[in-house]
């Protein structure tokens, strides 16, 4: 579909269908204001995207499952390597590209479901097309654990430092394109959110680019059921169709400000609804070889319920998709926090064993706070 407010270099947002449905179908809800039955208003399907932007709905079977059922069969052949699904949808999308001239840093997948789990499967391996992702209750994660070398499930506590070692480097997508970033709305009332353990857990291991939003709206395909919860509707305000994928992104892990999980180290007590890092923003301004610059705060988003915004939050802030900025194993680099020109936290720091930089516990607010990174 092209936009309904045509422009020069367009943005993309790929749709991948729920099972038992088809690209049509979504077609239907997203553009022609179709229902199913007596369901939600199809403005509030969770695949639909901006006036501005071109959509493309593509389709495949249950029997196929977007790929992950062409890897269940032959699971070590597919540790790493594309299925013939996940072809197909890349191939579909080059086309589009080339075609209709599209913004190649601005290309989004989506998807409910089945989709959701394609979603996950097909775009955190390709952060080099992807730049950013939604996944909507996804119908497992295990397609991408696969795809991603195999972060799930993580390994016992007293594993051996060997195997804890080895699965961290997965975890990280070591040697992998950096992964787009993650958006995530599962719930635990949704029996397929079972495996959601086992890459919430590699996203805070393994540095990866996470969002997560959770609460008891079950398997739904609307935002009005997440809407519900203030939680959610911070959520759902994230601006995931505005990353670009020729800029560097913090990663955000253990913060302050996150709620208590039903996924994370299975704890007993967790948030009826929450989120993680939905409430933090970024821009990139520098990305030199010598130099890195980038703002960091916290957004307070606007929204119908009543809610307390964090007005500051720690956090441990880990920068990927660098564009030019060089880290080289062994090597140390200092770093700055400031605000209005005045600094307030430095130190150094020295690549981990996937070569990724980790700013240990940013204290942030909603000042933007000012993070530079040199190399010694």
């Amino acid at each position: 579909m092209a936009p309904k407010h045509p422009r020069a270099n367009a943005p993309l947002c790929v749709v991948l269908h729920s099972a038992n449905r088809t690209a049509f179908d979504y077609l239907g809800y997203g553009c022609l204001g179709r229902k199913i039955q007596d369901r939600e208003d199809p403005a509030t399907v969770m695949t639909n995207s901006p006036d501005d932007f071109y959509s493309l709905y593509l389709s495949s079977t249950n029997a196929e499952w977007w790929g992950w059922k062409q890897i269940k069969p032959n699971d070590p052949k597919h540790t790493n390597a594309p299925t013939p699904a996940e072809l197909r949808v890349l191939d579909t999308i080059e086309w589009v590209v080339t075609n209709h001239k599209i913004d190649r840093n601005r290309i989004y997948l989506c998807g409910v479901s089945m989709g959701g789990c394609g979603t996950l499967g097909i775009g955190m391996p390709h952060g080099d097309i992807f730049a950013a992702i939604r996944a909507n209750v996804p119908a497992g994660t295990d397609y991408a654990s696969s795809r991603m070398g195999g972060f799930g499930p993580s390994p016992a506590p007293d594993a051996p430092q060997t195997e804890r070692d080895a699965w961290l480097l997965r975890a990280a997508a070591a040697g992998m394109p950096d992964p787009p970033v993650i958006t995530d709305f599962s719930s635990q009332t949704d029996t397929w959110s079972v495996t959601q353990p086992a890459l919430v857990q590699a996203a805070q291991a393994g540095h990866l680019p996470l969002m997560l939003c959770w609460g008891p709206f079950g398997h739904t395909t609307y935002s009005v059921a997440i809407a519900k919860y203030p939680t959610g509707e911070v959520a759902l305000a994230y601006p995931w169709l505005e990353i670009r994928k020729n800029e560097a992104y913090p990663v955000f892990t253990h913060a302050s400000s996150d709620g208590h999980c039903p996924w994370l180290n299975t704890p007993v007590d967790y948030d009826n609804s929450g989120q993680m890092n939905a409430y933090f923003r970024w821009k990139s301004e520098r990305d030199t070889p010598g130099e890195f610059d980038m703002q960091l705060w916290i957004a307070h988003p606007e929204i119908t319920g009543s809610i307390g915004m964090p007005d500051k939050a720690t956090a441990d802030v880990t920068v990927r998709r660098w564009q030019q900025f060089k880290v080289e194993h062994g090597k140390s680099y200092a770093w700055q926090l400031s605000r209005e020109g005045h600094a307030f936290a430095s130190g150094k720091v020295r690549p981990d064993a996937a070569n990724l930089l980790t700013i240990p516990q940013a204290a942030l607010t909603t000042a933007p706070a000012e993070l530079t990174l040199k190399p010694e």
